[in-house]
């Protein structure tokens, strides 16, 4: 292989070692993947099928509107349950 890709491959993994380096790199783990991984697991979706970046645009823009509708259904029933269940203990303690 290039000598000078060995180099910066092995400065890299060095500066990854690092108490710093490993704090960055953790940090990336928990912003990029989960959203990745709900994607992937919650909605199926593994790759697009569309060719030019005006058609991959509109699928991404459609794949991650699902996903954002995911959660708000989650979250507005996670609270619809939380009112409900306050209204049957109001009305158990009267």
């Amino acid at each position: 292989m290039n000598e000078r890709y060995q180099n910066l491959k092995a400065k890299e993994y060095q500066a990854l070692l690092s108490p710093e380096g490993r704090q960055i790199f953790a940090q990336h783990k928990i912003d990029v993947e989960p959203v990745c991984g709900q994607i992937k697991a919650c909605l199926g979706y593994k790759r697009c099928n569309l060719r030019g970046k005006r058609q991959v645009r509109i699928d991404m823009g459609l794949v991650l509107m699902a996903n954002n509708l995911l959660k708000y259904n989650k979250r507005t029933t996670q609270i619809w349950e939380l009112f409900k269940f306050i209204s049957k203990t109001i009305q158990w303690i009267r």
